[in-house]
């Protein structure tokens, strides 16, 4: 069956940063901040405990406070994007198939790339602004272990089976999302535990684009 639905992890999957294990947007932005040590304690205390990510992401975004985003901008930006992974959002876009991020990474690197890959929505995190400035706070949309949540509610708003969804991912918080959709694939796993949850797995989005062609297309 032709999938009808991409959905992307963001962190680790189409932007990779060089921010710890998970690449994530999250630890880019305290890194970059020159926040390193604070940020790897809080995450190697918090990471075994999932269900307080709240107060994990909240005690990141006090951190932050006051500091100003333009210092922070040109050090995250642009997105060091997986390869293939713009050109196969514009292959997506001229199948008519819908496509979006569902991320526990943050908003201000997220509307970046729904911006330059076409994305139809992103559900993922929110970092405050106040006049440019960090202000402390934030808005967890998507924790570590609910992302399978969140892919269940867009199948149901795009009046889709399971069978019809692809998940991409990388890591073990994104096996929640796999196991709710017909097509769970992995792009640059991290861990070995995932690959017992993967129907496919891919190194970069060129050969995802390969496989597409030839599975859906006929190329």
């Amino acid at each position: 069956m032709k999938p009808a639905l991409v959905l992307f992890d963001m962190d680790g999957t189409v932007v990779q940063y060089n921010s710890g294990s998970f690449q994530s947007s999250w630890d880019a932005i305290g890194h970059a901040a020159g926040l390193r040590e604070q940020w790897q304690e809080l995450l190697d205390y918090y990471l075994p405990q999932p269900d307080r990510y709240q107060e994990w992401f909240e005690k990141n975004c006090k951190l932050l406070r006051g500091l100003p985003f333009a210092s922070i901008e040109p050090k995250i930006f642009p997105p060091p994007y997986t390869p293939g992974f713009l050109e196969f959002c514009g292959y997506l876009q001229e199948q008519g198939i819908h496509k979006g991020l569902i991320s526990s990474g943050v908003d201000i690197v997220a509307k970046r790339v729904q911006q330059d890959a076409g994305l139809d929505f992103i559900v993922v995190n929110e970092v405050h602004l106040d006049d440019g400035r960090f202000a402390g706070t934030g808005k967890v949309n998507v924790s570590i272990q609910d992302k399978g949540i969140h892919v269940k509610r867009l199948l149901r708003e795009y009046g889709l089976m399971k069978e019809q969804a692809v998940f991409f991912g990388d890591h073990f918080n994104d096996i929640p999302a796999w196991r709710e959709v017909g097509m769970p694939w992995g792009m640059n796993i991290k861990d070995p535990v995932c690959l017992p949850y993967l129907e496919l797995n891919f190194d970069d989005f060129h050969e995802a684009r390969d496989y597409f062609q030839t599975a859906f297309d006929g190329k």
